[in-house]
């Protein structure tokens, strides 16, 4: 055997030594149990969570962990954080609501010229942000 990290007879990690599925929880042990022991298989969330909950108790970290299930290490804290869950999807986060612009910002005249407008103030403002990005790269005016 070669001189190289990964070259010594490693332990084989068992999920489970009776059964082979879980019909309820829509788990097949097998495929968990050949990710556990980095051989290249596709998993569904469902046991990507399993298995990365087993690895956990065994001590792993996340980032470890995300490398044999293949996901990152933040979406692995994350299953942590919310008990081994999958975050709801039906829920999404909030979304920031933007104000009505007005005149004399730019958004204003992108909306004059969709409804076929001119507004000499409007146009100013455009013409102002759009030096300003091309002289800074950004439209924003400085603080």
């Amino acid at each position: 055997m070669g001189n190289f990290p990964g070259s010594f007879a490693r332990e084989r990690i068992y999920v489970s030594t009776t059964d082979t599925f879980d019909a309820e929880a829509d788990l097949d042990f097998i495929a968990i149990e050949a990710v556990i022991n980095g051989d290249p298989v596709r998993l569904t969330t469902a046991e990507k969570i399993f298995a990365a909950r087993f690895l956990d108790g065994r001590g792993m970290t996340p980032s470890a962990i995300a490398y044999l299930i293949r996901s990152t290490a933040h979406t692995v804290r994350g299953w942590k954080d919310n008990g081994w869950k999958r975050r709801d999807s039906a829920t999404p986060p909030p979304v920031k609501e933007r104000e009505e612009p007005v005149c004399g910002e730019r958004r204003m005249y992108r909306r004059h010229l969709a409804a076929g407008e001119s507004c000499d103030v409007c146009r100013a403002a455009n013409t102002a942000a759009d030096r300003r990005y091309r002289l800074t790269g950004s439209t924003e005016e400085a603080a």
